[in-house]
Formats: structure tokens, C-alpha cells, sequence
């Protein structure tokens, strides 16, 4: 009995040669034609979904090769839209532009489908598939979308015997009886299957509504009451064993925990006391006392356990990453970040070995952050007067417009309605505070996300300052945004781990220089750092002792004593070829005594997980 796709099991049985009945006689087909148009129209409605775009770009309606589409899908989800992958073919650039371009009049979205349609093999098919759009003006995409329609991937009936093996799905009665039961998938929220709740009515109100009007609507309890039900018929079609394959892991590696089920089998054995007790766990078995027949498979070469560090002689790390005239590039304060909480994480990135996850778009720290840092450049621009509140009220609505556009269309969608205008309260109270500051620091602007790039720690750096302040007596101070708050970031400050912005300080003091780069007003002057946490107004400062009565709280010039000396020891390996692997003392370390966070090893790679080194703590 199977919880879930039969294929994989269909599969296995195959290759040893074992009938198994009880299978479709022939896989569910998508409806292609169906699904491809739905995407076509979502793709002309803006906001554009990205994997819209995606699913259109691995389409096989679409006349490209399958390699060139999924390159193209896996640069749209990591944020290109450029659709370099089709740069060969001047005729799929062409079609792929079409496929790209939004449509703001009915006339438009009749015009470019048809030009999308002409260059496809079923174009004409496809096009058949699109409800008629008559008439001008706007599109009503709700009615559009809604005239879709996309057919249920069609199965045949189950070919079903007596011989071999019967396969028996989760949520169907027994249709036969059999000496052995073996249940595949006996874990939480797989089976049994949990009952349901009404999308509509809670449980008390069912229970009012059949009591006063007689309508019998179904509850959490009834589902319960059917679940149980047949469970116990599908136990009851075993004469003789029942045996459940409990995993461990999904196939990402993610642990999985025992079937809810797991309790009420205990409760059916004398003498079991915990539930856990019943499962055998074969991992902590010899393979002898296996109770199912195996193989030993060859032995790999190497070592088995996750080495103290991979080693790679004679190869310069540091310039993995080059540009087009064969320079090495330079490393950025957050890569560097990366490096300092794990190197193995920062490799992967130097290799553009990322993981890239198909997932809808989301309002994450990213986009808040991407977002409030394009406002405040845009309405508080170097050079110009501190605007007053109502002015500024006025340039936050429609800098947040524009920032909207460039790093989170998706946001003007109705469905984000509420978090829409949440943020822009947030990003107005943060951009009021932040004039507060100004004003009593006496400062002025002099720069705005201005790249900078210099020498620090023996290698080239380059990164994007959010501002540049020039302070009463022509000292500097160089601004972080951070769209956080102020509790997190002053622990990491007064515990000596902080990184970024002091890497930004040292490319001004050691500037590799270009025409036009704007560091000419930075040189030789007196620089301190700041994070404006953007969340709850405050303002963190260092190396530079601000104005008595400064709203901006001194941490110090030892914020970033830990941190550098990390980072020497990690250029200091990287310089012998050594990429030291994080042992599972990192996290806890990282947390508790350097004080923030480490995403690298948290929110990163799953590879990173997967390899982190056991360690015995104290």
C-alpha cells in the first residue's frame, strides 16, 4: 500500500522483475496546450509572475532545445531576464521578447499572441485554447484568466489481478484480501490521511447548523470517523503481517517524523509502553540481522567521513571569479560575510554553485530590504536640503511606486494589498526618523549608493555604500542601512563580530581608483561607520565620536576585533589552498557568542548542511 507516486514503486518492482497489479494502465498526461496558454496570459498580465516565465521558457510547445529553456528558466529565477540563453537563434530572442512583453490593451494582447502563436508548431491549437478577446480598451484579466480552461490529467482505471503483487493506494478500500501488508509510507501527514476541516464552517457551527436545519455537513469529527474507518479495513485485509516502512529523510534530506497511526498500533500489543519502541531501526543493525534480503555495494574510493577541510593545492581561491580580461575580480563585504561563516558557502558561490528553488515570490527580508534602500536613495539625494515631513511623505509614495516596479511588481497585485501598503507605513516612519537624525547630526549627504573599491586584508574589495555623510568639521561617516532592528546588531557590535561597514571605511582609507568613480570628495578624510536600523529608528555608530547629544549610540572601536582576525585566518587558509569545513559547534558559536545569525549556515546551500562536521561538545 502506497501513500504516494506509485511510479517510483512501479518502477522498482519492474526492475526486479515482480508483477504488480493494481497500477493505471497508462500515466495521467498534463494538458500542455492548456496550461501553456494560462501561462501565456499571466505572462502579458503585469505584475508578470517569474514562473510564469519559467514554465513557458521549459515548455515543450516551445521551438527552442530542452537544455537552452531550462537555462533560460534557471536565469529567470535567479533574477535575469535578459534571456541570454537564446542569444544564437536571433528568431527564438525574437519569440522570447514577445513572450516577455506585458499587454495594457486588448488590441496589444490580441496582437502579440497571435505574433506567438505564428512561430510555434501548434501554434494554431494553442491559440484555440485562448478565450476570444473582442473589443478595446483594457483587459479584464479576471474574466481572461477565468475562460481558461485546463483539463485534470486523465487516468485509465487500475489494471488489477491476483497474481504477484497487488498495489492498493492510501485513500482507497481494500480490493482484496493478502497474507502480507506492507505499508510504504508510514509517516506524519502521509497516512493514514488526516481529515480535513471545513473551508467554511468550524465544528461548532456544523454541529448548529445540522441540529437547527437538519443539514448534515461534514466535520473534522466525521473525517476522523472515516479515516479510522478505513484504516481498519485496510489492516483487516492482512491474514497474517502487517509491516510499516517508517523513512527517516525525504529526499532532500529533511527528517521525517513516525505516522501519528503509530499510537493507535501501539495500542493493539500488550506490553509496549512507547509508541517508538515498535520501530526497528536498521541503521543501528548489522546487516545480518536485516529483516529484508540486501547487497553490499562497492566501496568508494576516499575517505567516508566529511574531511576538516577539502584541499586544493596550487590553486588560487581567491581568483576563481574573473572578469572578461582575465583580472581577478574583486570580493565584497558580504561575501565576505559568507566567507567568515563558512567557507564552504562562500566557494559555492564563487562557483555560482547555488541552489535555485522554484517558489513563487515572495515579501521576504530581501525585497523589504532591496526596497527600502531604493526609496531612501531616491528621497534623500546628496547635496540637497533635509525635505520637510510633508514633502517627504509626498517623495516616499512615489519613490515606493517606482521601487515597486524595479524589485517587486508583484506587489501591486490585489491579493498584496495589505502588505503593500504595511511596508510603505514601514519605509515612512523609518524615512521620518532618519531626517530626525540628519537634522541633529547636522550632516550632509555627499553620497548615495556610491560603489567604492579598495585594498583591506591583503585582497581587492568593492561594494555599494547606502550613504555618505559629511559631519560638522568634514569628518565622514559611511551609513548601513539595515531594514532589521537595533537589538540584534548592537549585540553583534559589543561582541567585537561585526564586518561590513568597516570594510567600507577601509576602501576609502586604501581607494583603488577609476575616472569618474566619485571617491575625489572621500580622500583623506577622518571616516566613521554607522548602521541606521531602519526597523525602529536606530542609529549605531563607530570610530568617529559624534556631537554630545547625538541621537547615534557609540559601540566603540572594537566592533570588528573578532571579525577581522576570523577573516585573516580564513584568506590565511584559502591562501594555502584549504577550505575549512563548519563543524555543528558553528551554529551554536555563532548565535550565542558572536551574536547574530549565520545565514550561510542556516538559509544557505543544502549542500553546506549536508556537510557539516560532527563534533563532541563540552
Amino acid at each position: 500500500m502506497a501513500a504516494g507516486d506509485p511510479r517510483h514503486l512501479a518502477r522498482a518492482f519492474r526492475g526486479q522483475g515482480v508483477p504488480l497489479s493494481g497500477l493505471p494502465e497508462t500515466l495521467p498526461e498534463r494538458d500542455i496546450l492548456g496550461e501553456t496558454a494560462l501561462h501565456l496570459l499571466l505572462a502579458k498580465r503585469p505584475p508578470t509572475p517569474v514562473m510564469a516565465l519559467a514554465a513557458l521558457a521549459i515548455s515543450p510547445l516551445m521551438p527552442w532545445d530542452t537544455q537552452s529553456g531550462r537555462d533560460l528558466a534557471e536565469a529567470l529565477m535567479r533574477g535575469d531576464f535578459r534571456g541570454r540563453a537564446l542569444n544564437a537563434n536571433p528568431e527564438h530572442m525574437t519569440l522570447w521578447e514577445d513572450i516577455r512583453s506585458p499587454a495594457s490593451s486588448l488590441a496589444q494582447l490580441r496582437f502579440l499572441l497571435e505574433r506567438i502563436c505564428e512561430r510555434l508548431e501548434q501554434g494554431k491549437a494553442l491559440q484555440a485554447r485562448i478565450p476570444v478577446l473582442l473589443g478595446e480598451g483594457s483587459p479584464d484579466w479576471e474574466a481572461i484568466l477565468r475562460g481558461v480552461q485546463i483539463a485534470q490529467p486523465s487516468v485509465s482505471d487500475p489494471v488489477r489481478n491476483l497474481e504477484g503483487v497487488s498495489l492498493w493506494s492510501a485513500h482507497e478500500s481494500p480490493w482484496r484480501s493478502c497474507r502480507h501488508l506492507i505499508v510504504t509510507d508510514f509517516t506524519d501527514g502521509v497516512y493514514p490521511t488526516r481529515p480535513r476541516a471545513n473551508p467554511l464552517f468550524l465544528d461548532s457551527e456544523i454541529a448548529t447548523i445540522r441540529a437547527s436545519a437538519g443539514i448534515a455537513l461534514s466535520g473534522r469529527a466525521e473525517g476522523l470517523a472515516q479515516g479510522l474507518s478505513l484504516f481498519d479495513q485496510q489492516l483487516q485485509a492482512a491474514s497474517e503481517t502487517v509491516t510499516f516502512l517508517v523513512p527517516w529523510r525525504d529526499l532532500a534530506g529533511a527528517r521525517l517524523q513516525p505516522s501519528a497511526g503509530l499510537s493507535l498500533v501501539a495500542r493493539a500489543i500488550v506490553d509496549i509502553e512507547d509508541a517508538g519502541d515498535l520501530i526497528l531501526d536498521i541503521s543501528r543493525l548489522a546487516p545480518a540481522d536485516w529483516p529484508v534480503s540486501h547487497h553490499h555495494l562497492p566501496a568508494l574510493p576516499g575517505q567516508y567521513d566529511v574531511p576538516d577541510a577539502l584541499t586544493f593545492p596550487e590553486r588560487d581561491l581567491l581568483a576563481l571569479r574573473r572578469n572578461d580580461d582575465g583580472t581577478t575580480k574583486p570580493q565584497s563585504p558580504s561575501r565576505l560575510e559568507t566567507l567568515l561563516v563558512s567557507p564552504l558557502a562562500w566557494l559555492l558561490e564563487e562557483l555560482e554553485a547555488s541552489d535555485i528553488s522554484w517558489s513563487p515570490e515572495e515579501l521576504d527580508v530581501m525585497a523589504k530590504g532591496n526596497i527600502a534602500h531604493d526609496v531612501f536613495e531616491h528621497v534623500f539625494p546628496p547635496g540637497e536640503t533635509i525635505p520637510d515631513p510633508e514633502t517627504l511623505n509626498l517623495a516616499v509614495a512615489e519613490a515606493y511606486d517606482k521601487a515597486l516596479t524595479r524589485h517587486a511588481g508583484f506587489l501591486r497585485s490585489p491579493s498584496w494589498e495589505m502588505e503593500r501598503k504595511g511596508l510603505e507605513r514601514e519605509i515612512v516612519r523609518a524615512a521620518l526618523r532618519w531626517r530626525e537624525h540628519l537634522l541633529a547630526l547636522g550632516a550632509r549627504i555627499i553620497g548615495n549608493e556610491l560603489w567604492l573599491a579598495g585594498e583591506a586584508h591583503g585582497i581587492n574589495l568593492h561594494g555599494k555604500a547606502d550613504a555618505i555623510l559629511e559631519l560638522p568639521g568634514e569628518t565622514l561617516l559611511v551609513v548601513d542601512h539595515k531594514k532589521s532592528g537595533t537589538a540584534g546588531r548592537r549585540k553583534r557590535m559589543e561582541a567585537g563580530w561585526d564586518l561590513q561597514a568597516g570594510l567600507y571605511r577601509d576602501m576609502i582609507a586604501r581607494p583603488l581608483r577609476r575616472e569618474g568613480d566619485g571617491m575625489e570628495p572621500l580622500i583623506g578624510r577622518k571616516v566613521g561607520i554607522a548602521y541606521h536600523l531602519m526597523n525602529d529608528g536606530g542609529l549605531l555608530s563607530s570610530g568617529l565620536p559624534l556631537a554630545e547629544g547625538s541621537p547615534a549610540r557609540d559601540m566603540g572601536d572594537a566592533v570588528n576585533t573578532n571579525a577581522i582576525a576570523k577573516l585573516a585566518e580564513r584568506l590565511a587558509e584559502l591562501g594555502a589552498g584549504l577550505v575549512v569545513m563548519n563543524t555543528t559547534a558553528d551554529l551554536a558559536f555563532f548565535q550565542k557568542e558572536a551574536g547574530f545569525k549565520p545565514y550561510a549556515l542556516t538559509d544557505g546551500s543544502p549542500l553546506v548542511t549536508a556537510f557539516i562536521r560532527q563534533v563532541e561538545e563540552d
